[in-house]
């Protein structure tokens, strides 16, 4: 404590930091007085620590995320999930199915894709400055060496390798390019986009039942107001403070471009407001990030429940497959569909096309995956049959004579088109699989 305020009061005189520096260390070690800094800029200083603390940071994030990367990965590849049929969405709208482990590899490649991106910054792009003078020429110390490249280069590589640094700019100005710091701070506004994604899509999930974010029963209160919700509340949080994150992308490019000749101050201030505040912010959003993947609550009876409403939907493609196979006109089959489920209608009432296919999904016995409520319609309809479905779908059959419509009532009564959800997943978990491989 002593020795900073040493420094604190030569700082308040010359109201320079390094300087400050320069003759509290004199002080201390007299005999050094002499040549302290000698062949040396502020920027030596300043640089190399930040580079030494930037690299390590980005290390910690690079195992942090790799965290992120695979507990995702575990949940996507769960043998209960990997292939449980989900709805999958355009323009927020219901389309065909996909499964739950398909949409957490969504998710987790764009994860990827910023873990390789940290690696190539790492490996290949960041450096270390070393020793290169006032204005990057390594004049000064080409002069305390006599004129001898050969020292100058073995001074600076050997100062590289012993704060762990495998790369050493061979290009400064006074400083290193901050053209390094905008593609920093470029790859974590990408990390925030691909972690905003994800939790929006979480939140959009939840208010639909799918997804939560796990509950603490017993003392999480979820409103102050109303006390049956169930706020996403982290997940807001972790969009909130993205968005921060990303904004200052633009910050670090203004100050990159603002870089005058060799060197200004311009950097200076702004840097050393930037880097720690979104170093911190980005910490807490990755670790809360690995706490919502590990934790979110995924309701398979909802999830199901949305699925068996949408089927006759989910059943259109395979229909028109089938009805051009057979000789049909694709457009007609796809006129008759929207005819017969009622699209254009005024009324939401469902058709009796949905209510038919909602029925033998239900009394399946390919359903294996049944809610505990369609259990108990099926226990309740075994032994009195659907008569009602069969005499409504046979007196629509009879009164329309269209013969792409007759084949579309035949096809699904006679049972010729499958009512499985797992039958219309496509190559869903194939991908998945084939993903967790090609990332090992």
């Amino acid at each position: 404590m002593l020795f900073r305020s040493i420094i604190a009061e030569y700082e308040r005189k010359f109201k320079h930091d390094i300087v400050a520096n320069i003759h509290a260390f004199s002080d201390l070690c007299p005999s050094a007085r002499p040549f302290i800094h000698l062949a040396a800029t502020s920027n030596f200083i300043n640089d190399n620590l930040d580079l030494i603390r930037i690299k390590s940071s980005l290390e910690y994030f690079h195992h942090r995320i790799s965290l992120l990367f695979t507990s995702l990965g575990v949940r996507a590849t769960d043998k209960e999930i990997i292939d449980l049929p989900t709805i999958a969405y355009t323009h927020f709208q219901r389309a065909q199915l996909i499964t739950m482990g398909k949409r957490f590899t969504s998710w987790n490649q764009d994860i990827y894709t910023d873990l390789l991106d940290l690696r190539s910054i790492l490996d290949h792009r960041l450096g270390f400055r070393g020793v290169k003078g006032a204005v990057g020429s390594e004049d000064a110390l080409l002069q305390l060496f006599h004129g001898d490249h050969d020292k100058c280069d073995q001074l600076n590589q050997r100062l590289a390798t012993i704060y762990g640094f495998d790369t050493l700019f061979t290009i400064t100005t006074q400083t290193y390019s901050r053209k390094i710091d905008v593609s920093i701070f470029q790859w974590m506004s990408n990390l925030c986009q691909s972690i905003y994604k994800m939790m929006n899509d979480i939140r959009l999930l939840a208010s639909h039942g799918e997804i939560t974010e796990y509950f603490d029963q017993e003392h999480q209160v979820g409103s102050s107001a109303m006390p049956y919700k169930r706020n996403p509340m982290t997940c807001e949080r972790i969009c909130s403070l993205c968005r921060y994150v990303i904004n200052q992308e633009n910050t670090i490019k203004q100050t990159y471009m603002n870089q005058w000749l060799e060197r200004t101050l311009d950097d200076s201030a702004i840097k050393r407001i930037l880097y720690p505040d979104c170093f911190m912010l980005l910490e807490y959003i990755v670790e809360q990030s690995i706490y919502i993947v590990s934790s979110f609550v995924i309701h398979k009876d909802t999830i199901h429940k949305h699925v068996v409403e949408h089927f006759p939907n989910i059943l259109c493609e395979e229909i028109i497959r089938q009805g051009v196979e057979f000789g049909h006109d694709r457009q007609k089959i796809h006129q008759c569909l929207r005819k017969l489920m009622g699209q254009g209608s005024e009324t939401s009432t469902p058709s009796i096309f949905s209510f038919f296919v909602n029925s033998m999904m239900i009394s399946s016995p390919k359903n294996t995956w049944k809610t505990k409520e369609e259990e108990s319609v099926d226990d309740s309809t075994s032994s009195s049959g659907n008569g009602n479905s069969e005499i409504e779908i046979e007196s629509w059959w009879e009164d329309d004579d269209d013969s792409e419509t007759k084949f579309i009532i035949k096809l699904i009564k006679e049972k010729k088109i499958s009512i499985d959800p797992k039958d219309y997943i496509g190559r869903c978990k194939e991908q998945v699989t084939l993903f967790a491989k090609s990332c090992v």
